[in-house]
């Protein structure tokens, strides 16, 4: 049973975070402090370190960008899953803020388990973006994530085009490990597919990072049907298939040994650290991992047959030259495009640009109009296909 909410209630995604919270020790909330003070120190020191250091090293980006990407590097990376929960807002509460920012009547798809899809747009559009937030699956999607949802819905409606995005706010790990997550994806489609009547033809899928994880995840499920019982089984009509994918510097491989994370460990905005917290609590395995990585969510070890015939027309899939996941895409997008046929997938990496550039760019204090070529890539490839 799901229903259609124009008054706002809470998920649970907002119920696990409140969870995850109640569980944190009184040690663990009271090390935040030193946290912060490390991230203060870092940011100090890169006001140092940042004219000195070589644009090989420290990237193309401006001094600014430099700084800002420490901060957040080094928060992430000293952080635990759970001290991000208690210092973060929930996903639900930044829904809420970029919808007043924006003057916009918070309305959600809430689904039987209490799941919810938030709507950015005219819920009644003709055609629809299904979107997975990024963050590791530890990470609630932030105010600027709904942003950049808004200003992809503004582009279509200035070239005439009716379409809505539909974003998952699906519980977080730790207290919500993997397949949780494909659990409230595959639901959710099978809602916009059935309740709410949405041809696949009409949808396009579209993560970033660890919503990209998710968005191939789920195409996996789809073409392979998941072993757990618990995902709902999802059939598309035999003819038709979703019109299009972006995935945007995807998720696809836990391992951080890949050379691309010592060439690019001062350009990005996460490192290893981060990376091994987040994927360790979101399989609820230490890494690397041995017990609980498979095709659905450690995409890049899945074999090219594994993407023969997915149910869908095209793909874009784009990063950025300096960040630290570059070398996994690139295993994966060889796979990827020899199974599924070059004709149907196109990928873009882009000089000078970091990982999920498009939305953390606005979280830094970027505007629109300082958007870097990612982020017009999208909205253009997105209208292109709808």
């Amino acid at each position: 049973m799901a229903e259609q909410a124009d008054t706002f209630v809470k998920s649970s995604s907002y119920r696990n975070q409140k969870k995850t919270i109640a569980g944190t020790s009184i040690l663990e909330k009271l090390d935040v402090i030193p946290a912060l003070l490390t991230t203060w120190a870092n940011v100090f020191a890169s006001l140092f370190t940042g004219p000195i250091r070589s644009k090989e090293t420290k990237g193309s980006g401006p001094f600014y960008r430099y700084v800002a990407l420490t901060a957040m590097r080094t928060t992430t990376r000293r952080a635990s899953p759970k001290q991000i929960h208690y210092l973060m807002d929930p996903t639900d509460d930044a829904y809420l803020a970029a919808c007043k920012k924006r003057g916009f009547s918070p309305k959600s798809e809430v689904l039987g388990d209490g799941t919810q899809a938030h709507w950015i747009g005219d819920s009644n559009a003709d055609k629809l973006v299904l979107n997975f937030h990024g963050g590791g699956y530890v990470v609630p999607a932030s105010p600027e994530m709904f942003e950049f949802m808004f200003q992809i819905v503004d582009a279509l409606k200035s070239q005439g085009k009716s379409a809505a995005v539909l974003m998952l706010s699906y519980d977080l790990a730790p207290t919500a490990p993997y397949p949780r997550q494909l659990q409230q994806a595959a639901a959710l489609l099978q809602h916009v597919l059935t309740t709410l009547s949405v041809s696949p033809s009409r949808i396009i899928l579209t993560g970033d990072s660890a919503g990209a994880n998710l968005a191939t995840s789920l195409l996996s499920h789809i073409s392979h049907p998941h072993p757990s019982s618990s995902i709902p089984r999802i059939s598309l009509p035999d003819n038709e298939n979703f019109a299009g994918a972006v995935l945007i510097s995807p998720w696809v491989s836990f391992d951080t040994s890949d050379a691309s994370f010592t060439a690019n460990e001062y350009k990005d905005v996460i490192g290893i650290g981060a990376l091994q917290q987040w994927s360790s609590a979101f399989l609820d395995d230490p890494y690397p991992h041995t017990k609980k990585s498979d095709f659905y969510n450690h995409a890049v070890n899945a074999p090219e047959s594994w993407w023969e015939n997915l149910k869908i027309d095209r793909v874009l899939i784009v990063a950025g030259a300096e960040e630290v996941l570059l070398d996994g895409i690139n295993k994966f997008v060889k796979k990827f495009t020899d199974g599924l046929g070059s004709e149907k997938v196109e990928t873009i990496v882009v000089q000078g640009e970091y990982h999920d550039q498009p939305n953390i760019d606005l979280q830094i204090g970027y505007t629109e109009k300082q958007e870097g070529k990612q982020a017009k890539l999208i909205k253009n490839w997105i209208s292109s296909r709808l």
